[in-house]
C-alpha cells in the first residue's frame, strides 16, 4: 500500500515538472517586410500637377447680328478657359478699333503644386441698334495662365442692318376725325350743343414721310422721322381748310339727317353750335377726294325733356 502512494506521488510531481517547463502560445504575428534597396517613402507621396493653360473654346452667338430700323439685337460671346488666373474679353469694330468698351476679368486665381485643372467659364453681351456700323467685328480674348504665359483666342460675326423699306405709297391717303365730342351730355331740350373735333390725315405710311399732298420723300430724321409700326398709318398731321358734315340719327331711327357743313381751321380743328331736340346720335363726315380717303366720327347724346 505503501508503495502504490509513493509511487502516485512520484508520477504527479513529475507532471507538474512537465506543465512549468512547457513552452507558452500566443496568437501568430504577421512578419514585418524587409526593405529593400529599389522602394523609396516618395511612391506613396502625392504627384504634384502640371498646370495646363489654355482657351478652350470662344462661342459668339449669333453669328450673324441682324438690325431692324428703330429696334436693337444682341450679341453675347462664351469663354471657356482651363488653368487660366484672369481673362480679358474685348470687341474690335470693323475698322479694328475697340468698340463697344468694357472689360471682363476673372480675377486672380492661385494655384498650387498638388491643384487639380481649373475650367472656367465666363460671358459678356453687346447690344446693336440702327446707328451702330455694320461689317465684321472681332471678340478678342486674353487670357494670362497659371503658368504667367498669354494665351489669345479671337472669333468673329457680322452685322447688317434690314434693310426693307416700305413700297412707295399710292392712291388716295387715310384721314381720320380725332377727339370729336359733341358737349354738354346729357342737355336739356331745346339748348345748344357744341360739336367740335380735329381733321387729320396720314403723316407717314410704312416708313415713307409726307410732306405735301402726294409728295412721299422717304426722308429721315428730325420731324421725318416715322418710326416703324404694325399699323401701316403710323403717324397723323393736321388737314386744313377741308368741308365736314354734320348729320343726325334720332334714338329708334334708321334714316340719318343732314344738319350743315363747315370748315376745318388752319390746324385742321372745327367747331359748330346745334339745337338738340331729341335724344340721338350726332355724326360728322369728311367725304374724302382723289387724294384724300373719307372718314367720320358718332357721339350720343341724351335729351332731357323736363
Amino acid at each position: 500500500m505503501e508503495k502504490r502512494v509513493a509511487t502516485a506521488l512520484v508520477a504527479v510531481a513529475m507532471g507538474a515538472t512537465a506543465l512549468a517547463t512547457a513552452p507558452a502560445y500566443a496568437d501568430p504575428v504577421a512578419p514585418s517586410p524587409t526593405p529593400t534597396s529599389d522602394s523609396t517613402p516618395s511612391d506613396n507621396a502625392r504627384k504634384p500637377y502640371t498646370p495646363d493653360p489654355r482657351i478652350v473654346s470662344v462661342d459668339v452667338d449669333p453669328n450673324v447680328v441682324v438690325v431692324n430700323r428703330g429696334r436693337s439685337a444682341q450679341v453675347t460671346a462664351r469663354v471657356t478657359t482651363k488653368d487660366v488666373k484672369s481673362v480679358d474679353i474685348d470687341l474690335w469694330g470693323p475698322r479694328g478699333r475697340s468698340d463697344h468698351g468694357g472689360d471682363h476679368w476673372f480675377g486672380k486665381r492661385k494655384g498650387g503644386p498638388n491643384d487639380g485643372p481649373k475650367f472656367d467659364h465666363a460671358s459678356r453681351s453687346w447690344r446693336f441698334d440702327w446707328s451702330d456700323r455694320t461689317g465684321t467685328y472681332k471678340v478678342h480674348v486674353e487670357a494670362i495662365g497659371l503658368d504667367g504665359k498669354k494665351y489669345t483666342a479671337d472669333r468673329t460675326f457680322t452685322v447688317k442692318r434690314n434693310e426693307w423699306h416700305a413700297p412707295r405709297p399710292s392712291g388716295p391717303k387715310a384721314t381720320r376725325i380725332a377727339g370729336f365730342d359733341a358737349t354738354p351730355e346729357p342737355v336739356r331740350k331745346g339748348r345748344s350743343l357744341t360739336l367740335k373735333g380735329t381733321l387729320q390725315t396720314a403723316k407717314c405710311w410704312g416708313d415713307w414721310y409726307y410732306d405735301d399732298w402726294n409728295d412721299f420723300s422717304g426722308r429721315r430724321g428730325g420731324d421725318r422721322y416715322c418710326s416703324d409700326s404694325r399699323n401701316y398709318w403710323n403717324d397723323w398731321r393736321w388737314l386744313g381748310s377741308q368741308d365736314v358734315k354734320i348729320y343726325f340719327q334720332p334714338s329708334g331711327s334708321r334714316r340719318w339727317q343732314y344738319i350743315d357743313t363747315i370748315e376745318t381751321d388752319g390746324d385742321g380743328d372745327f367747331a359748330a353750335k346745334v339745337r338738340a331736340w331729341r335724344s340721338g346720335t350726332w355724326a360728322v363726315r369728311f367725304d374724302g377726294n382723289r387724294r384724300l380717303k373719307g372718314s367720320e366720327a358718332t357721339d350720343y347724346v341724351k335729351v332731357w325733356r323736363h
